[in-house]
């Protein structure tokens, strides 16, 4: 089956059901490569967090991830502060992707929280809300690299935010 970006149109792109329904998206596929870019990547940050951005495609409900790139960004322990230097570098990145003929999308980005879970902070969910209201579809993934090697399982989660004015039980308007 094809693997679709949005310039190919397919009828999930044109009719966009996230939109309507919150939970449309309902899992996610990574390429080896991928998972193990990012916890190379997570893994040279020891204590500080890293970010890049995940590329690849999306089939219907589910988002595949076949490739990732990290981004020049400053980490603490607790965040990441991606600058402008960092969204010229995606710019960049993309043109240079494109022009080369790579095919795949930017379909969201990815985060490491080394030693403290995957889950999405306060800080994560305003800047997955922002990227949903302005590149949707968009996905993002927290790796913590501490707890993958410690178990010897790729300890990763993917995540959207709901769209103001929906609930997670119907994803229709809340009341």
């Amino acid at each position: 089956e094809a693997l679709y970006g949005p310039s190919e149109n397919p009828s999930n792109f044109r009719v966009k059901g996230w939109r309507e329904n919150p939970n449309f998206f309902t899992s996610v596929c990574f390429s080896t490569t991928a998972v193990m870019e990012m916890a190379i990547h997570a893994k040279q940050g020891d204590q500080l967090e890293v970010m890049g951005m995940l590329m690849g495609k999306i089939v219907r409900s589910t988002f595949h991830v076949l490739n990732v790139f990290p981004l020049p960004v400053e980490g603490t322990e607790t965040r990441v502060n991606a600058q402008s230097q960092a969204n010229e570098y995606i710019i960049n990145f993309l043109e240079t992707q494109r022009a080369s003929g790579v095919t795949d999308y930017c379909v969201g980005w990815y985060h490491s929280h080394p030693g403290y879970g995957c889950w999405l902070s306060g800080i994560d969910v305003g800047t997955q809300s922002i990227n949903q209201q302005y590149q949707d579809p968009f996905l993002a993934v927290v790796i913590d690299p501490h707890e993958t090697i410690a178990t010897g399982k790729v300890s990763i989660g993917g995540f959207r935010t709901y769209p103001e004015g929906t609930s997670a039980g119907n994803g229709g308007p809340r009341a």
